[in-house]
């Protein structure tokens, strides 16, 4: 294999990675319900179709790339690849493909079907094959084009669930951002960091992220497959999960941890947590003495 192709296949997989889990990190925000929009607004909804532009299209590609993979494995040459957007078609390819045997990887190679699909797969592609990509756009000139994705994730959101560590994890999240920016604040860097804390404060909605390790774990089994059809191979292909395997070939609460969350020894993040709240209650405790001081009430 030369160079170049090899130097393509993993540039492809680094890129598909990418895509896909800057999708999914997006689509943790996206907001289930009326009462959680400000003032009525549904304006944040858009986060939607940023998500799901990043993950179809990662995914996409990930399928595409296990399928090659496999292909070349099996006959020495890549496949022609199909050109379509049917995120379906493309994990029913991939579920026949026959990898090679990983017994420590063994519970992965298996397609993960749960209480969201077909509902879940279906608003995949609807999205990916072009009428959800650009049912904003074609709401302008056609008049019975549907505006339907955030209908279609909201009622997916009302059937998931998380599990009580990841449930954990999302509360660990929210104290991090509160005492980081408690910290800068009395340190005199509030505007300074400002654009650090955007991506922090982001807020996370528990429905979203039930949908999201749903989304992830299809991503987790096509990973697998390429990581094993590169890894037991002709030597000239690259190992291509070395690329995937740090972010996606975890189990759903690691990768929430690691990859979403960010946080990377949740003991420890408690442990500076609790130091850092109880200095953050003494400055806050200290501060409201001198007020009683000012205005001359005693407590």
């Amino acid at each position: 294999m030369t160079a170049r192709i090899w130097e393509s296949l993993v540039a492809e997989t680094q890129f598909a990675a990418e895509l896909t889990l800057t999708g999914l990190r997006r689509l943790c925000s996206v907001p289930t319900g009326p009462d959680l929009f400000p003032w009525g607004s549904k304006d944040l909804n858009y986060a939607l179709h940023v998500g799901m532009y990043s993950y179809s299209s990662g995914l996409e590609r990930l399928c595409k790339l296990a399928i090659a993979c496999n292909g070349y494995a099996a006959t020495g040459k890549f496949p022609k690849l199909p050109q379509s957007h049917k995120i379906g078609k493309l994990l029913d390819a991939v579920e026949v493909l026959t990898p090679g045997a990983s017994m420590h990887k063994a519970e992965y190679l298996v397609r993960p079907l749960d209480g969201l699909d077909p509902d879940l797969t279906n608003t995949v592609e609807r999205f990916a094959d072009g009428t959800g990509r650009y049912e904003h756009l074609d709401s302008l000139w056609k008049d019975n084009a549907e505006v339907n994705t955030y209908n279609e994730w909201s009622a997916l959101a009302a059937k998931s669930s998380v599990s009580e560590e990841v449930r954990r994890l999302i509360s660990l999240r929210e104290a991090m951002a509160y005492a980081i920016r408690e910290q800068l604040a009395d340190d005199g860097l509030e505007s300074t960091a400002q654009t650090v804390m955007e991506d922090l404060q982001l807020p996370m909605y528990e429905p979203s992220v039930g949908v999201v390790l749903s989304l992830f774990r299809k991503a987790r089994w096509v990973s697998t497959i390429l990581d094993v059809a590169t890894a037991y191979t002709d030597p000239g292909l690259p190992i291509l999960g070395e690329v995937v395997s740090p972010t996606f070939i975890h189990s759903s609460a690691d990768f929430f941890n690691y990859n979403i969350a960010r946080i990377s020894d949740d003991e420890v993040v408690e442990e500076e947590l609790q130091a850092a709240y109880k200095r953050i209650h003494a400055r806050e405790a200290e501060s409201e003495n001198e007020d009683f001081e000012e205005t001359g009430i005693e407590e």
